[in-house]
């Protein structure tokens, strides 16, 4: 197991309590976000809209979909994301990015971000 089911789901509903919260996106987020045709600017910004839980391969999953991206929901996973340090919640957010990455490592996967076509079944 990569998360703990109980601990993660705490996290998520502490962080669904504090919505919207504003984080910035890795650069991998960002290269994404870009190739989407989303206009960011030198230090963007975004804003964590929805949080769920995507199971043990998924972990938590963001809506941080930006109002230019219209044809598109971006979602990813929690460990895309840098939330301020000074947000109430960070220092849990950091401990549980630290641990589901370390643990990602080790069984040789990793954190994904997602696209989903608006309209369209995405089984």
């Amino acid at each position: 197991m990569i998360d703990n089911y109980a601990q993660a789901m705490a996290l998520v509903e502490r962080m669904t309590a504090s919505l919207p919260i504003p984080a910035r996106p890795t650069r991998q987020m960002v290269d994404l976000l870009r190739g989407k045709g989303a206009s960011l600017g030198a230090d963007p910004k975004l804003e964590i809209k929805k949080v769920f839980y995507g199971g043990d391969e998924g972990g938590i999953m963001c809506d941080v979909t930006p109002g230019g991206v219209v044809k598109e929901a971006i979602v990813c996973s929690l460990t895309h994301l840098r939330v301020h340090p000074k947000h109430p919640l960070a220092g849990e957010i950091r401990a549980y990015q630290a641990t589901r990455t370390r643990r990602l490592a080790r069984a040789g996967g990793r954190a994904g971000i997602t696209t989903f076509e608006r309209g369209k079944d995405n089984r």
